[in-house]
């Protein structure tokens, strides 16, 4: 059945994060949709409100002040459809407020199928505490010891146990003797039910794993995450973690019900729904687009690399609460290289277990400042990591070890969004990510791009106007030349062509970041001629191009520093160079 759109016209779109809750208001202007009003206020996911929509209606009030337009009724619902005094004709809904999945992954080789399952999983918001396997590689427990995995199990309490390995028709003792020691830890648990457990296996052992686990645990056996050895099956388990996720975590959000009753949709995860934005942006023009946004409590990349989306959710890394947790995947030395001053390692531990426990203050000072970027910088190369792994072939892939060539790169979330200045932001992306080639930069400034993935399922119209007109901050291009030289020595001499005539030529050393002015809205023709040691992404070394590019907040920035990124082994050079650095990008 063909749903009529055109009767949709004004849409409230509500994302509920973990730390602020945005309320968008889009409307039919003239012929075309446009965001009319936005609002944020503090999240009321945690006591004393302990109710989701109270943010939500504190959000409404505050757009009534400020446009004159009735949402609420006397019951504190919203109106819906819109009548003359009021309403609106549909509301979407997207949250990342709920808790991750907290999983044991057990399985047979580090390498094999539980590499398998954990690709699958990260698209999730869900966390992997502990992995059980033969060869034990991950550092977790081994699969032989039954007593250390009942105990295990007992101890964590995991939300659900993910078993997998073997292919179909493959390995079958180590399989069922990991199912053994989950039904043991299971029916012995010392309090409450037993974590379901979902099975992702060998296909063949199905009805024995069945037996094993027996019927007072829940089981949830899908298709083989790893059907052949040369063959990848995630999505049956993804969407099993999926719906998991919605039954045990989103759902009892308190006053999820309430926020659910409101959308004639589903209420879509934050990073799904971006993911879909993504994917829309790539094929209105054919390029490639990669998103990273960095939360509160939850970081997530999406993108489209010749035609293949991926996505991936770090639920355990943000800057807000989970601040802290950025010391269990990196040294300090990793945070300390990102920073222009001297920060003695205590300091890094204790101003990130501050931020975990003050989540909601925001930075004091330049030092608070640059502090918090940093630790977005390795929030966002951890998170990349996901999804590289799985860019392995493909024409953009042109270097396996640096970021594949992308047409636009969008930066998101409030540390990216809430910067001194914008070439801060442009900084955090290029340290990060590294892009390479010439590459089109913009900010999810105003937070549009997730809610808007959930605005496409009652109005897809209304969510290509608004993605077109008002998601995305123009940052400018960007220039990365992939090499390496001595310092100083011209990386590469560029040409560029105005629209009013004007040419300038520059030489541009290894090592600097040069700024080009270019206002939004312009366009000029770029001229770069390489030297032997430097590709501007054409694929060859030496090889000059022209090409188009658009101006942006930030103009055309230049980045000689080389790929990969030298980083200097010695601290104080380090700190020099970061300074260096940013007063490049004007901070």
């Amino acid at each position: 059945m063909t749903q009529d759109y055109t009767s949709i016209e004004s849409i409230l779109a509500i994302d509920c994060g973990s730390t602020t809750t945005h309320v968008i208001l889009i409307d039919r202007v003239e012929q075309e949709y446009r965001l009319v009003a936005r609002t944020e206020v503090p999240s009321t996911v945690e006591p004393p409100w302990s109710d989701v929509t109270a943010a939500v209606r504190q959000a409404l009030a505050h757009l009534t002040e400020v446009i004159g337009w009735q949402f609420l009724d006397e019951a504190g619902q919203i109106i819906t459809p819109e009548y003359q005094g009021g309403g609106v004709d549909a509301v979407v809904a997207i949250t990342s407020a709920g808790e991750p999945l907290r999983l044991v992954l057990s399985g047979i080789m580090e390498d094999v199928s539980l590499a398998s399952a954990k690709r699958a999983l990260s698209t999730s918001y869900a966390v992997v505490e502990q992995v059980i396997s033969l060869d034990r590689r991950g550092g977790g427990i081994s699969n032989a010891d039954m007593e250390a995995q009942i105990r295990l199990i007992q101890d964590l309490k995991p939300d659900a146990i993910v078993l997998v390995g073997g292919v179909d028709g493959g390995a079958k003792r180590p399989v069922l003797q990991a199912a053994e020691a989950i039904a043991l830890a299971c029916n012995t648990m010392p309090e409450g039910p037993p974590p379901p457990v979902i099975y992702a296996g060998n296909g063949d052992l199905r009805e024995q794993v069945a037996e094993i686990i027996g019927t007072d645990t829940e089981l949830r056996s899908v298709d083989n995450v790893l059907p052949r050895i040369d063959l990848e099956n995630p999505v049956p388990l993804q969407t099993e973690i999926e719906e998991l996720y919605r039954q045990t975590k989103m759902e009892r959000l308190p006053g999820f019900a309430t926020l659910a009753s409101w959308s004639p949709v589903q209420v879509l995860p934050a990073a799904q729904a971006m993911s879909h934005t993504v994917q829309y942006l790539a094929r209105l023009d054919g390029i490639n687009v990669l998103s990273a946004q960095v939360g509160g409590a939850t970081s997530a990349v999406a993108a489209v690399l010749d035609e293949q989306a991926e996505f991936a959710v770090r639920s355990d890394l943000g800057v807000g609460y989970n601040a802290a947790n950025i010391l269990d995947h990196v040294p300090v030395e990793a945070i300390l290289r990102w920073l222009p001053f001297e920060m003695e390692e205590e300091e890094v531990r204790n101003a990130l277990h501050n931020k975990s426990l003050r989540y909601r203050t925001l930075p004091q000072t330049r030092q608070d400042l640059l502090f918090e970027q940093a630790v977005a910088r390795e929030i966002l190369r951890l998170t990349l990591a996901d999804v590289s792994r799985r860019w392995t072939r493909g024409e953009s892939v042109i270097y396996p070890h640096l970021l594949p060539k992308f047409h636009l790169i969008i930066g998101g979330g409030g540390v990216l969004v809430n910067t001194a200045n914008y070439g801060q932001a442009i900084l955090m992306l290029l340290d990060a990510l590294q892009p390479i080639g010439v590459c089109g930069m913009a900010l999810d400034n105003v937070g549009l791009l997730a809610p808007l993935g959930a605005v496409a399922m009652v109005n897809p119209v209304a969510a290509a106007h608004v993605v077109e007109k008002d998601a995305l901050l123009n940052l400018g291009t960007v220039v990365a030349p992939v090499g390496a030289a001595k310092e100083g020595e011209v990386a590469l001499t560029f040409k560029i062509e105005y629209e009013d005539g004007r040419s300038l030529e520059v030489e541009v050393p290894y090592g600097s970041l040069e700024v080009i002015p270019l206002p939004t809205g312009q366009t000029a023709n770029l001229e770069l001629r390489p030297t032997r040691r430097f590709d501007v992404g054409l694929g060859a070394k030496g090889q000059a191009g022209m090409t188009k590019v658009e101006g942006g907040l930030g103009g055309i920035v230049i980045d000689a520093r080389g790929r990969p990124l030298p980083i200097s082994q010695d601290p104080e050079e380090q700190r020099e160079k970061m300074q260096r650095w940013l007063w490049d990008m004007g901070s």
